[in-house]
């Protein structure tokens, strides 16, 4: 049978990144989908990465950059897959693009629309240890570098919309699906972190200074949201000591993660 010579990468962390990248040398067609506002995965998230300690934005942002330029590379971000039928070979696939509010082809990332944006919300970037804007930038160095509207802190009052001079803003997208005929498929779905309602043992939610792991490395980074000085995020009060309860939900066989 005929080989439909594309692929579809799922995920743009590190792994889908660089599978991409490197499809994208071998000269094939890669149609990367990524559920968040901006590719980087949780890597973009953490100060620096073992074993080295180097900085993890120093080793992403450039692989993060030639994403935006690989012309072989169809970034879709903001998507999730709906649908795939069909063999090794020669699938289909449903993408649903989200609602983002914003146009990618119109917006220039001058930020105008944020600083009138009355509207707040979790920024996700910072492990929610802070608020964001109702329309953002996920982060300085985010791929594609436009804006998002986040429609459940949206409160549709078009301030941005009347101030973007590029006529990028729609607030009644609706999104929409896109279909796809690809011969291969990568699953770069990276983790998700254990809910820790399932421990409840440790207070969690309950006492302000009991954070996870990755919210600790967002307090560590300098552009954090202390800046890097280690306070309770919450509460401002500085620490003097930590204790790490390693592999809290992982790797335990009574929460079913071995």
């Amino acid at each position: 049978m005929e080989v439909i010579p594309e692929a579809l990468v799922i995920g743009a962390g590190v792994a889908g990144i660089t599978t991409s990248l490197r499809l994208n040398e071998y000269g094939m067609k890669v149609h990367l989908v990524e559920k968040s506002a901006s590719i980087g995965g949780h890597m973009i998230q953490y100060p620096k990465v073992f074993p080295t300690l180097d900085c993890s934005q120093c080793i992403l942002t450039p692989k993060m950059a030639q994403i935006s330029q690989g012309k072989n590379i169809n970034l879709m971000s903001y998507s999730e897959v709906k649908k795939i039928t069909g063999v090794p070979g020669d699938f289909k696939a449903t993408i649903h693009v989200k609602p983002r509010g914003v146009d990618p082809e119109k917006c220039i990332g001058c930020g105008r629309c944020s600083e009138v944006c009355p509207g707040k919300g979790k920024d996700e970037y910072n492990e929610g240890l802070q608020d964001r804007k109702a329309i953002y930038l996920p982060f300085p160095q985010a791929v594609p570098s436009i804006y998002t509207i986040d429609f459940e802190a949206c409160i549709k009052c078009g301030a941005c919309e009347r101030i973007c001079s590029a006529e990028a803003i729609d607030i009644s997208d609706t999104g929409h699906d896109v279909e796809l005929n690809v011969g291969a498929i990568v699953l770069a779905t990276g983790f998700e972190l254990y809910d820790l309602s399932g421990l409840p043992q440790y207070g969690y939610g309950l006492y302000p200074n009991v954070v996870t792991s990755l919210e600790m490395e967002r307090i560590l980074d300098v552009n954090g949201p202390t800046g890097s000085m280690v306070v309770v995020p919450s509460t401002g009060k500085a620490v003097k000591n930590v204790t790490f309860v390693l592999c809290a939900g992982s790797r335990d066989t009574e929460v079913g993660r071995p």
